[in-house]
């Protein structure tokens, strides 16, 4: 009897042995399969092309293959502007292939980048044949969805908006994107953003947060303003430009390290400014000419253009 025992107790161990390993290779089988497919969910298409090559397509092209988290084998653009493709061609060698037809572009990319005049989008659109496959992103600033999922024939789930500034050629801009990516193009575009891409939750969201966007032509002519009084007050031309450039730099680093950890970080900003001093002071008389007051205004102009209910003008 005690044999019988042994032996069952015997089997029991071997079986409940063998299950153990089972339910382990098991384990590490599916582990291995997530571990694939988490991988698979990581790719990114390895060509991306570019209709319109100014200076935001050159930006990100340059991003994009400048960049090492996202493998980028190949990157095809417009010819025109020639001088900005030629660039990028004589910077990237055989990695950029400058193009005459924008159809051999969107035959050649998964990706598609739309970088045309708001003026030449429906025309350029609805003059390729894109394949269902294919993802859009247009950076035309007044691109809306609806239309550009009318005028490509793409799915809803192909098509999106971006907008940028050329800091992305250096990987410090911040893309924004709409609508919310289910697939994996904002992976890509985070890579432009040294790991920022700002999702927006719909249209209205993004063309609000576009207006900041359009107050970087107001800030780099402050900044002039700046180093032309320098100038007239006797300072060496290089000298004002270089002090102007590093001294502005310099406050929006301070601000955006502030950022990352506060919601209302410019509030600080301006209340730790020396009660008295000069800045508090300087801040006082913009005020007082109405200058703040008129960014206000210019905004909201700049927003009425975006939402296509002005012409932007005031």
């Amino acid at each position: 009897m005690m044999k019988i025992i042994f032996s069952l107790c015997s089997f029991l161990r071997i079986a409940l042995t063998f299950t153990f390993i089972s339910v382990v290779c098991s384990l590490s089988n599916s582990a291995q399969s997530a571990a694939l497919n988490s991988m698979s969910n990581l790719e990114t298409p390895s060509t991306i092309g570019f209709i319109g090559c100014g200076t935001i397509a050159c930006a990100i092209a340059t991003g994009l293959l400048t960049q090492n988290e996202i493998p980028v084998s190949k990157i095809y653009v417009s010819r025109r502007s020639e001088s900005k493709s030629s660039l990028l061609a004589e910077k990237f060698g055989d990695r950029v292939s400058v193009c005459d037809d924008n159809q051999d572009i969107v035959n050649s990319c998964d990706v598609v980048f739309l970088c045309v005049l708001p003026t030449q989008e429906e025309e350029v659109l609805t003059g390729l044949d894109i394949d269902k496959e294919k993802t859009l992103v247009s950076l035309v600033s007044t691109s809306k969805l609806e239309t550009l999922i009318q005028n490509s024939g793409l799915d809803p789930e192909n098509v999106f908006k971006m907008i940028c500034l050329p800091a992305v050629a250096e990987l410090q801009g911040t893309p924004l994107l709409v609508p919310r990516s289910t697939s994996n193009i904002h992976k890509l575009l985070e890579t432009l953003g040294g790991g920022a891409c700002i999702q927006c939750e719909n249209e209205e969201i993004m063309e609000a947060m576009m207006v900041s966007t359009c107050m970087m032509g107001p800030v780099y002519g402050l900044m002039r303003a700046n180093r032309d009084f320098l100038i007239k007050k006797g300072v060496p031309a290089k000298d004002a430009n270089d002090v102007v450039a590093r001294q502005y730099f310099g406050m929006t680093q301070d601000a955006l390290v502030r950022s990352r950890d506060v919601a209302n970080s410019l509030d600080s900003l301006i209340d730790e400014q020396t009660p008295g001093g000069l800045n508090e002071q300087t801040l006082k008389n913009l005020e007082s000419v109405g200058f703040l007051k008129s960014y206000d205004d210019i905004m909201e102009a700049v927003l009425g253009r975006i939402q296509g209910k002005s012409d932007g003008s005031l």
